[in-house]
């Protein structure tokens, strides 16, 4: 297998993915959702987690995965809301754990503490522009549904007087 993935590799990934998935159901057991939605929320974390891995594996820097990421949370997100008519909000909290940089955010704290303050001040822009991505991502992709699905229900035209054009 070429590129930057090996058969080696593949019970690793997989079990990457198993903890991700578990990990992501967890939250969406502490946030209360629905149980006929737990699965799925674990399931948009899971894919959220992969495409952001995959995109770093392929030399996107880490910003950039990570909006990957959000724009995978934000479209899963919103099918499996219209899918299951349950609100989009469900599927996004749980969705974006996998991609929020935690640990990024503790080393920026580690480095501000030990008194590296320029170490700090990278890792901690570093941490600000990731988040940011991730936000934007779900922005863009969240905005674009929605115009899909406002497109879709506009009522008919109407003629000069307000009423609708009859047969």
């Amino acid at each position: 297998m070429s590129g930057p993935f090996s058969l080696e590799q593949l019970p690793h990934l997989l079990m990457l993915l198993l903890m991700t998935l578990l990990a992501t159901i967890g939250y969406a057991v502490l946030y209360h959702v629905p149980k006929r939605a737990a699965l799925w929320v674990g399931m948009v974390g899971m894919m959220a987690w992969l495409a952001q891995y995959v995109a770093v594996q392929y030399g996107v820097s880490s910003v950039g995965a990570a909006f990957i990421g959000g724009l995978m949370v934000a479209v899963t997100s919103e099918l499996l809301a219209r899918l299951m008519r349950m609100p989009v909000i469900v599927f996004v909290v749980g969705g974006i754990v996998p991609l929020v940089p935690g640990s990024s955010a503790f080393a920026t704290m580690r480095e501000f503490v030990t008194g590296h303050d320029l170490e700090g001040l990278a890792k901690g822009t570093e941490t600000f522009l990731i988040a940011s991505a991730i936000s934007a991502g779900l922005v863009i992709a969240g905005t674009i549904m929605r115009l899909d699905r406002r497109r879709r229900y506009e009522k008919a035209p109407a003629d000069r007087t307000g009423a609708a054009e009859r047969d």
